[in-house]
């Protein structure tokens, strides 16, 4: 029953790759930065949704309204302006989120605790998230962006499949009991094989050099395993196995989001710097 139970789920992660991967695939390739934007958004918007119900889960309606709104703004701005509009509007929600909790919980025992989770949220998600737009920018965006996805890709099924078959050594059993060691090093190779061979591919000469193309993969890969511990760590202290069920055989869109969150700041700032 439960190999049933596995296969079957393991048959939805398939499936519902197959229909997702396609259609960002169009959109990162051929969209307009404007679609991008609006995946951003959705995708933001969604993420928002699943933390502030873990987050924050007897916090008003309106202050989790409110913080879903504007976090709306950070790859609003990010689009318009950049940098300086990714800055703007990160000071802007942080301010938004401290005037709240002055005016309304100042003597609330729980003040610091709400408005610590409010401001993780608007930076865990919408702030890094945003960085894909700032990445979709700059010279051979789209394939930088493209690089990333493999890489990511490639860590997250060399680690599952890794882990499943060679798996003994536990990672880090306090914050996700069934990550293994031997599962962090296949996805780690899978990354690397992959930045070089994707990266020869796309890139041009001028790009992708062999010892940075290894580099960026490991920062990515590194990053994508962190990001995995990190969502991992959040859903362990509220107690939830899933974000949500909102992608058959996979979770939530956190739960989907986790390896890449990490990745596009770094991969952004990466090309941007030493590219």
């Amino acid at each position: 029953m439960e190999k049933n139970r596995v296969d079957k789920q393991h048959l939805h992660r398939w499936l519902t790759a197959a229909v997702a991967l396609p259609i960002l695939a169009i959109i990162v390739a051929l969209g307009p930065g404007s679609l991008l934007l609006g995946l951003v958004l959705l995708v933001t918007a969604g993420g928002m949704v699943e933390l502030l119900s873990l987050m924050l889960p007897d916090t008003k309606s309106w202050v989790r309204i409110t913080t879903l709104s504007t976090s709306l703004l950070l790859p609003l701005a990010t689009y318009w302006k950049g940098v300086q509009g990714l800055t703007t509007a990160t000071v802007a929600v942080i301010f938004v989120a401290l005037i709240i909790h002055l005016l309304l919980y100042a003597k609330q025992e729980a003040v610091l605790q709400s408005l610590g989770a409010m401001i993780f949220c608007q930076l865990y998600i919408p702030f890094l998230l945003s960085h894909v737009l700032l990445l979709f920018q700059v010279p051979s965006g789209r394939r930088w962006i493209f690089f990333l996805f493999f890489v990511i890709f490639a860590g997250d099924t060399g680690a599952y499949y890794v882990g499943h078959r060679w798996g003994r050594h536990k990672l880090w059993p306090a914050v996700s009991p069934g990550k293994t060691v031997e599962g962090a090093v296949g996805g780690l190779l899978s990354s690397l094989v992959t930045a070089l061979l994707v990266g020869k591919l796309l890139l041009s000469l001028g790009e992708s050099g062999i010892t940075f193309l290894l580099s960026l993969g490991l920062v990515i890969a590194l990053a994508g395993q962190m990001g995995d511990l990190m969502e991992s760590m959040i859903k362990r202290v509220c107690q939830v196995k899933d974000a949500s069920s909102i992608l058959p055989g996979h979770g939530g869109l956190l739960d989907r989001l986790d390896s890449l969150i990490f990745a596009f700041p770094l991969t952004y700032y990466g090309v941007l710097f030493f590219a």
